[in-house]
């Protein structure tokens, strides 16, 4: 695709608009040189508008297993007070604490 997001945006409505108009996915994915499947997605989400085949974020917005707040308090507090005396020392006291995790719990300190 182009480098520019109206000229990306312009050819995919133009896309869309030949293969509605033909009513063949294939025809516009060949004559455009792109693939049926993103022919296909665009089609789909087109309702007249170029916001409707903008690219939209593949960011997730959760985790099933990300920790929950209660969790990260008890991580925090406890690297403050034994953080000097190793990670291993920390995992210690957040499991008296409740932590029931694995000793993965380090990642959270490079935040």
């Amino acid at each position: 695709m182009k480098n520019i997001i109206t000229e990306e945006m312009r050819l995919r409505k133009r896309i869309v608009e030949y293969a509605i108009e033909h009513d063949n996915n294939a025809a516009a994915a060949r004559r455009y040189h792109t693939s049926r499947q993103n022919v296909k997605r665009w089609r789909d989400r087109y309702d007249g508008s170029w916001e409707s085949i903008r690219n939209q974020s593949r960011r997730p917005h959760s985790h099933p297993n990300q920790h929950t707040d209660n969790e990260l308090q008890i991580i925090k507090a406890k690297y403050q007070r034994y953080g000097h005396e190793g990670l291993v020392e920390v995992y210690v006291q957040c499991q008296r604490e409740g932590y029931s995790r694995s000793y993965d719990m380090c990642k959270q300190f490079r935040e």
